[in-house]
């Protein structure tokens, strides 16, 4: 629970340090710019308790954790979970979040997981 405000604030495995505003943020940005890359048209916004899956057609999806929203984007476009995602130009545009880029694309890896062994 967040002193502050007195919202729930879900702990989420890809901040080992804790949440913030500013990591949700980024993080949100990191997954935006891979769906991109992917070529859906799923959009992905950093909020400061979770995140929002925006999906064309259908009511926005809020998210507690970065597990969360990649299982959200998998859901609505299974050819994403397939896709490995090239961090080459994130990694230059997020140099000084080298961390949470490579957390954010692992959470991917283990959210796709799932939904490759039920295409099988």
């Amino acid at each position: 629970m967040c002193g502050a405000c007195g919202r729930t604030v879900v702990a989420d495995p890809v901040f080992p340090g804790g949440r913030t505003t500013r990591g949700n943020l980024l993080a949100g940005q990191i997954i935006d710019a891979l769906c991109a890359a992917a070529h859906n048209r799923i959009r992905v916004t950093g909020r400061p308790e979770g995140f929002t899956v925006s999906i064309p057609g259908r009511r926005p999806v809020p998210c507690a954790t970065v597990a969360d929203v990649w299982s959200a984007v998998f859901a609505a476009s299974p050819a994403t979970a397939s896709v490995t995602f090239s961090t080459v130009q994130l990694e230059a545009r997020y140099r000084t979040e080298s961390r949470l880029l490579r957390a954010v694309v692992a959470a991917s890896t283990v959210a796709a997981s799932p939904a490759e062994s039920r295409n099988r």
